[in-house]
């Protein structure tokens, strides 16, 4: 099946995001669905056939990949597939919010700052309810359907990639020329945190096998190939190690935020984003070992090394003659 990009607009800052459509012998299939705004469902309206609609794949869980789930599913009758981490979210979101404000607290953040995040969070104008109806993909995905998925959570803890033919659906999982923040979230298998830089390494060989296929991504453009978008992803997280190589102990991340950006970040949820990437880095300086080891199996240490050592505070060997 030939995927078709339908490119839809945000208010976000990342910009428009990308809608993968195939036509199967059952009907269409649609890969993330975009905001719910009426542009989008304007555009659906038009150019979708949606009595033909039958399944709604989601790659994870963040507002601009499943927002107008629910309104598609309401008037098409298709059926809502969500990564199982993410069904858990949706099912307990109670418990994942309280649980959340249990992290952001053990942060440094204050109640006063987590009731205005949590004001963000619960507003439906800026984050769409979840479907009543959603099907695990992990537990009920279809068979006959010429697809299939890989779960490479980083960026998320939900992120899937939908494999079909020479192509892969990477979702927010493999971009071009950006730096996609590791947003911070509640593991509600284990609970507490998410680890995002743990599974960040064991999803990269995953996503090096990926070379070869046309790599159609969430947002921009297709990459031209995985190695560079890794390269491009890692030496970014590397370079900001480095800066925030003084703090790398601290565990009061309010406090890395306030001494950073001195006067500089105020707003909630930008706030928010950047503590997530802030505990991502610091879970690197603790076990640094495992991006190596990671980045050794696709052949790539070698080629960050330099920033690696800069990271971390090490002298780079000079070669001699």
């Amino acid at each position: 099946m030939q995927p078709v990009l339908h490119r839809l607009n945000t208010d976000y800052a990342i910009g428009s995001v990308n809608c993968y459509s195939l036509d199967s012998a059952d009907g269409l299939i649609l890969i993330d669905c975009g905001v719910p705004n009426e542009e989008t469902k304007r555009y659906y309206l038009e150019s979708f056939d949606l009595s033909r609609l039958c399944h709604i794949l989601v790659t994870h869980s963040h507002n601009d990949h499943y927002g107008l789930a629910a309104w598609l599913a309401a008037r098409s009758g298709a059926r809502v597939y969500f990564p199982y981490r993410d069904y858990l979210k949706a099912r307990q979101r109670d418990d994942y919010l309280r649980l959340l404000g249990d992290i952001m607290q053990g942060m440094g953040f204050s109640n006063r700052y987590y009731q205005r995040l949590l004001a963000i969070i619960v507003d439906p104008g800026n984050f769409s309810s979840f479907p009543e109806d959603i099907t695990v993909v992990e537990q009920d995905f279809p068979s006959n359907i010429g697809l299939d998925f890989i779960a490479c959570p980083g960026h998320s803890q939900s992120d899937l990639v939908y494999l079909t033919g020479d192509f892969a659906i990477t979702g927010d999982t493999l971009l071009r020329g950006v730096f996609q923040t590791p947003v911070l979230e509640v593991d509600m298998i284990n609970g507490g945190r998410f680890n995002n830089y743990e599974a960040y390494c064991q999803s990269l060989a995953k996503l090096a096998a990926l070379e070869g296929r046309r790599i159609l991504p969430g947002h921009g453009e297709t990459l031209e190939n995985v190695r560079d978008a890794q390269f491009f992803y890692v030496s970014k997280l590397l370079q900001r190690a480095e800066r925030l190589r003084p703090w790398r102990k601290e565990a009061n991340i309010s406090n890395i935020i306030s001494e950073m950006f001195t006067g500089g970040m105020t707003e909630t949820f930008y706030v928010f984003l950047k503590a997530a990437e802030l505990l991502f880095t610091q879970d690197f300086f603790r076990e640094p070992d495992l991006l190596a080891v990671s980045l050794r199996q696709i052949d790539l240490y070698d080629e960050v090394k330099e920033l690696f050592d800069r990271a971390l505070g090490r002298k780079t060997a000079i070669p001699t003659r």
